[in-house]
């Protein structure tokens, strides 16, 4: 009874002091949303107070029952196991060392323990605390048979060695053992309980307490070891226990966070029967203008609304007009845009490898596609005559249920930035998303896949013949088996879902989904924090469809950097960015400005021929400063640079540099700026910069 009462007494006054401590240290102001909060947070709050009064009720009163029970003590075999070890870990200990670790295991681990819940609920970490206090039921419960039924006593008293914690403060002991017994041991809840703190501290913005945590949980993990408290096999027990526990904690939270983006993605039964019937509405308007306008085809509905797999703010309804083989390419891209035009709003054309319309109905956008209808996708006469089979064939393969699981992998990508296969992402499509999901089961088996992927790596759904591929990622079309559905995906995308996989599945957030907007860093500072030496070209932007555009940029870059690296100015870095009205290539060379002269190397001397031009060529030549002159049987000259500075190479050569078509008409118009770093600060590249020097992942904002 005694025990009770002193059970009883140090759980009220720790509560009282709590409260105490929260009255006098809590501003007004805030003590009415901290009250919110530990209402909102009760059942974490009770779950650890009842952890903690079961652990004390099972020292106190049942683990020596349970002992005598079981009459026996497992000690002996982890000593005959690990008696070298032992050794060693004495033999490592010096007097400031046991103080240290004492004061790691008996100060620091218990602060930790009390003070880490505290801190979450103060700073509103709902998701630690969540973490902390399951992680704390599950980690006892999975030790608690192992306690009663599997009794190991501690290193120093089955040595019978003098106790480090008495050595160093003697009064300890006597209440430490109020809270364990000498052979509680396996698995060890110390190593479990410390490395719980870290993961749910992990879990929280605070980056201090983050690494406080982690270097404690270290430290404990030594002090059991250095203080002979625990046997190796102990700490790798606990170490069991947590990896268990992170994989349960892990599973939960990543179940939670696909819950919430599916809630926020998922279009609501109203959505989709309106999208149902705006489709139907449509359809019956294409075939009365099909009519009207005596265009024999057959309208078919395809792309993800006919999949059941659209995102909620991403609704696009896509319209094949099936037209028969034989009708000429003219024909075909006439009348399909005559039907556009009759049936859509605000019609528009646009280009792909033949012509099409986009447009709006009945609110929602609408694009309107004449392809030629064929039996087989391989009797294919244009691009998009395989588009009506990727439809058919995910139907068929793609369980209802899984439709979430697509929906999950389409918005992770669309967060990451990956998500599409236009040419200004060069991601993945909407096509290969749902391929993926049927290949792989799931959202999760998918990322759990792609972490392993190496570049090259070639997945099949159907086993069928097809050519190689050079791609990052081969993904045959099952409809068709010489295609790559993955071929617009570019390497720095591919690296970038696999690095974002791996990171989503040891750290699962929401931010992978939906990231935070970038915090722009003031002009000045990025002033400041830029190197000198970035140069850049500002052209009109031509009036064509990104999917012309981007290639032509991705070209013109690649040409201007080989065109600067050939008059001597080597790139460290290239890069473009696209603004309503402009483009910017920015370029960063090593040296923007290159030494007088640079010594050129001849040929040797036993190359008559050679020898014979190259001296023709450098006597007497007004860029000659030195020579021509031999070096162990070598010829070499020592000339002027024609461009000393990277800006006068650029305004000087830049419209004999072979770029983008429409690029070039731009640069042959005079439509472009030679810009230093200071002309490209400015607001237009304020967000662009701002990454640049920010350099985190989407999900790390």
């Amino acid at each position: 009874m005694k025990k009770i009462g002193l059970i009883l007494t140090l759980g009220i006054s720790n509560f009282m002091l709590f409260l105490l401590t929260l009255l006098a240290f809590i501003p007004k102001s805030k003590k009415g949303e901290l009250l919110r909060r530990i209402i909102e947070q009760k059942k974490y709050i009770i779950l650890i107070f009842l952890v903690a009064a079961a652990h004390l009720i099972e020292v106190n009163f049942f683990d020596e029952p349970a002992t005598q029970l079981v009459g026996a003590d497992f000690s002996g075999a982890f000593d005959s196991v690990e008696r070298n070890l032992i050794s060693l870990f004495v033999g490592c200990r010096t007097y400031i060392l046991t103080l240290f670790f004492v004061f790691i295991y008996i100060i620091v681990y218990p602060f930790l323990l009390c003070f880490s819940p505290l801190l979450f609920l103060v700073s509103n970490e709902r998701k630690a605390m969540e973490a902390f206090s399951y992680g704390t039921a599950i980690t006892y419960a999975l030790a608690l048979p192992f306690y009663l039924f599997f009794p190991v006593t501690n290193v120093y008293t089955y040595y019978s060695i003098s106790s480090p914690l008495k050595v160093a403060i003697p009064p300890i002991e006597k209440f430490f053992y109020f809270t364990t017994t000498r052979n509680n041991c396996f698995p060890s809840l110390h190593v479990a309980m410390a490395l719980l703190i870290a993961k749910s501290a992990s879990f929280t913005r605070n980056e201090k307490y983050k690494l406080v945590t982690y270097f404690c949980s270290i430290a404990v993990v030594a002090s059991v070891l250095i203080l002979t408290i625990h046997w190796l096999m102990d700490v790798l027990g606990g170490l069991a226990v947590f990896s268990l526990v992170s994989r349960i904690i892990n599973g939960k939270n990543q179940n939670d966070i696909e819950k919430k983006v599916l809630k926020k993605v998922t279009p609501s039964l109203i959505d989709r029967i309106k999208v149902s019937m705006v489709v139907k509405v449509l359809m019956k308007k294409v075939k009365q203008a099909c009519k009207r306008l005596k265009i024999f085809v057959k309208p078919k509905l395809v792309g993800s609304v006919a999949k059941g797999t659209y995102l909620k703010d991403a609704i696009d309804i896509d319209i094949f007009l099936l037209f028969p083989k034989n009708t000429s390419r003219k024909e075909l891209e006439e009348k399909g845009l005559m039907v556009g035009r009759r049936v859509l709003e605000n019609a528009e054309e646009r280009y792909a490898e033949h012509p099409y319309t986009r447009g709006k109905f009945m609110g929602y956008d609408v694009e309107i596609v004449p392809c030629y209808e064929v039996k087989d996708a391989t009797e294919k006469i244009s691009a998009v005559d395989r588009t009506p089979f990727h439809t058919d064939y995910v139907v068929k393969k793609l369980p209802r249920k899984k439709r979430k699981e697509v929906r999950l992998l389409k918005q992770f990508l669309k967060g990451i930035g990956c998500y599409g296969a236009e040419a200004e992402i060069q991601g993945f499509s909407g096509y290969l998303c749902e391929l993926l999901v049927i290949k792989y089961g799931s959202f999760r088996k998918v990322l759990e896949a792609a972490s392993k992927w190496n570049v090259g790596e070639t997945i099949k759904l159907e086993e069928v013949e097809s050519p190689s591929f050079s791609d990052p990622l081969v993904v045959i079309d099952p409809v068709d088996p010489n295609r790559n559905v993955a071929s617009a995906l570019s390497k720095e995308k591919f690296d970038l879902f696999v690095r974002a996989s791996r990171e989503y599945l040891r750290k699962p957030s929401l931010s992978f989904f939906f990231p935070r907007e970038v915090k722009l860093i003031p002009l000045d500072e990025i002033r400041e924090k830029l190197d000198d030496n970035f140069v850049g070209i500002k052209l009109e932007k031509p009036d064509i469809v990104p999917d012309n555009l981007y290639p032509q940029i991705r070209k013109s870059v690649r040409r201007i950097k080989q065109a600067c690296e050939e008059a001597d100015f080597e790139i460290l870095e290239s890069k473009f960015a696209v603004t309503e009205n402009a483009i910017y290539l920015i370029f960063k060379p090593k040296k923007k400005t290159l030494s007088p002269t640079i010594i050129h190397r001849g040929p040797p001397e036993k190359e008559k021929e050679h020898v014979e031009r190259f001296l023709k060529k450098w006597r007497g030549n007004e860029r000659t400063v030195k020579g021509p002159y031999k070096i162990d049987g070598r010829w070499f000259v020592e000339v002027k640079r024609k461009f000393l500075r990277i800006e006068d190479f650029l305004r000087e050569r830049l419209k004999e540099i072979s770029v983008g078509k429409d690029i070039q008409k731009v640069i042959e118009k005079g439509n472009y700026e030679i810009l230093d770093k200071e002309g490209l600060i400015n607001d237009d590249l304020h967000k662009f910069w701002t990454e640049y020097l920010n350099g985190r992942m989407p999900w790390e904002r």
